[in-house]
């Protein structure tokens, strides 16, 4: 029984350390929306940044382009969310990503 058990417990952490490796499929349309909304709360978006980054994802831009939409301050904040979350994104990371 404990052999089971701690097979169990190893197949389980090498799943998860394999779904934080960055072998995960790309985030879906809905978890794109849901971090941008995070992104518009914490970083007080107005509405035509929103619509900026909006269209710089639909265009295919990354980080760089949705940074030179935001105001120094609202970088400030995305780099300390960023640090605070181990430069993840996913899950809040309250911003967004790339």
């Amino acid at each position: 029984m404990k052999n089971i058990l701690m097979i169990s417990a190893l197949a389980g952490s090498l799943l998860a350390a394999a779904a934080h490796t960055g072998t995960a499929s790309p985030p879906s349309e809905e978890e794109r929306a849901q971090r941008l909304e995070r992104m518009q709360v914490h970083l007080q978006l107005s509405d035509e940044q929103v619509a900026q980054i909006q269209q710089i994802r639909a265009d295919g831009g990354g980080r760089d382009e949705i940074r030179a939409v935001l105001t120094e301050d609202q970088q400030a904040k995305l780099d300390e969310a960023r640090k605070r979350h181990g430069g993840k994104h996913n899950g809040p990371a309250p911003t967004e990503d790339e």
